[in-house]
């Protein structure tokens, strides 16, 4: 019998007009499905839903496995009251099934920074998980929901941390310890190794203390000498050394980015020395306060007024968006002319700080620069000084007795000439704020503001004569220390 081909044709047109069209679906975690758009990287196996709300096939599957990166639109939308994200050509998934989206770690999820198996709550492998047996060993950059929630913590308690907002204070999602390891709960009986996880809900994951092997191929066999007096030790090839902070460093006549020995304040190194650096980020160290500048800010003088910009760039903010500075107080100070009273940094000193703006910027070392256009980076965490209520009544021209505790400091002059650290270093930083303080003192126009300041100044400084030449070493060495850029 033959067939008539209109009629064979003509089915085939229906067939094909009949059957919905699916979208290929990703073979592995590293392909992705089609034309970039935007990228969603599932937390958790995930059916595949028409517009409709109903199930549906992707290239013939009906499931998405965890760990899958697909292409749709990051902007999602309502079927059925439930929240979806469509994908590339015409389907979708549930958006509580996405961990990642272009990259960002949603909230409520971790992510992989390496590749990691999925353990029970003994520390014991599991042979399926959520399922699937392939759910077992994960992918690095595989996001996954997590149990519990994060909570506050005490600073520099916990082994993994985050850091808040203000980049100051800590936070934690709960881990358990099993057999000497961290390990973060993911839900359906599964735990990951914290030391495999880079992100949580997109924030970076930091680790108190971490080991690093020293490479072979910079340091030889006889090893390098680091740290000061009583630190000092001999570092070689293939030791694995415990480190728990890192920095930009001051190496004459270049800066290197270094960590520290647990235990020490000299035991400084390059990271060059090591093999590989730890998965998670450490703790920046810096002796001085540094703050970002997060908006363009000029600089004010003890009265709140404003100062100058020394900059030969005129028309400029004295330090704009991005700069890290140091600064050494927080207080409160009074605007006659404002009526009110705000938070201000103190410029520290440069030290090493190769930045000529700042140096020309801070030349009498009575600048501040106002509290709300900067954001704390590291070392101490500089608490106010003062009250509001204490800014405004030093808002005044001082009085011969508000100048006393003034006069005492300057009184000690001799006695701090005479010391030996003074006469070793000839601590030209003293002499430069004995000046100041002096024409503070004598000044008939001062304010209460201009007098505590000079002489908490010069208290700073006088303290530094008496310390031995170890101890005035260790401090010298470690203000070479600076924020790296990340």
């Amino acid at each position: 019998m033959k067939l008539n081909k209109k009629f064979v044709y003509g089915s085939i047109a229906s067939i094909l007009a009949i059957s919905p069209m699916l979208p290929p679906i990703m073979p592995s975690n590293t392909e992705v499905l089609a034309a970039k758009t935007d990228t969603l990287t599932l937390n958790h196996n995930s059916y595949v839903y028409t517009a409709q709300g109903k199930r549906t096939y992707y290239n013939g599957k009906g499931t998405l496995r965890m760990g899958t990166t697909v292409n749709g639109n990051a902007k999602t939308t309502s079927i059925n009251g439930k929240s979806y994200y469509p994908l590339t050509g015409g389907a979708y998934i549930k958006a509580a099934n996405v961990g990642v989206v272009n990259k960002q770690v949603q909230d409520g999820n971790l992510e992989l920074n390496y590749n990691s198996y999925v353990y029970d709550k003994n520390g014991k492998r599991l042979y399926k998980f959520r399922g699937s047996k392939k759910n077992t060993h994960l992918r690095k950059g595989t996001p996954l929901k997590y149990s519990g929630s994060v909570e506050k913590i005490d600073r520099n308690s916990k082994q993994y941390f985050l850091v808040n907002d203000d980049n100051y204070n800590q936070s934690w999602l709960p881990y358990k310890k099993i057999g000497g390891k961290y390990y973060y709960n993911i839900g359906a009986g599964g735990y990951v190794n914290a030391a495999n996880v880079g992100n949580i809900d997109n924030k970076p994951l930091y680790v108190s203390e971490a080991t690093v092997t020293i490479s072979p191929k910079v340091i030889d066999s006889k090893g390098v000498q680091i740290g000061l007096d009583k630190e000092q030790r001999t570092v070689k090839s293939l030791q694995k050394i415990k480190v728990n902070r890192e920095t930009l460093f001051m190496y004459n006549p270049t800066s290197s980015p270094s960590y520290i020995i647990s235990g020490t304040k000299t035991g400084w190194f390059p990271k060059s020395y090591v093999q590989k650096e730890p998965r998670q980020r450490l703790l920046t160290f810096t002796a001085d306060t540094y703050v970002l500048i997060t908006a363009g800010t000029d600089i004010f003088d003890a009265n709140g007024d404003l100062r100058p910009n020394q900059d030969y760039k005129a028309g400029l903010t004295t330090f704009i968006e991005g700069e890290k500075i140091p600064v050494d107080e927080l207080l409160y100070i009074w605007s006659n002319k404002d009526n009110k009273a705000e938070l201000y940094y103190h410029l520290g000193d440069a030290n090493n700080f190769s930045n000529s703006n700042f140096e020309e910027n801070n030349e009498e070392h009575m600048s501040f620069i106002k509290a709300a256009d900067s954001k704390y980076v590291s070392g101490p965490f500089l608490k106010p000084l003062n009250t509001v209520d204490e800014a405004k009544a030093d808002a005044k021209v001082a009085t011969a007795a508000d100048k006393k505790d003034l006069q005492k400091e300057i009184d000690q002059e001799n006695a701090v000439h005479n010391t030996d650290g003074y006469k070793f270093y000839h601590f030209n930083f003293y002499d430069d704020a004995l000046k100041r303080a002096k024409e503070i003192n004598s000044s008939d126009k001062a304010t209460v503001s201009e007098v505590k300041e000079a002489t908490r100044r010069l208290q700073m400084k006088a303290k530094l004569a008496y310390l031995t030449v170890d101890e005035y070493a260790a401090y010298s060495n470690s203000r070479n220390s600076m924020p790296e850029k990340y």
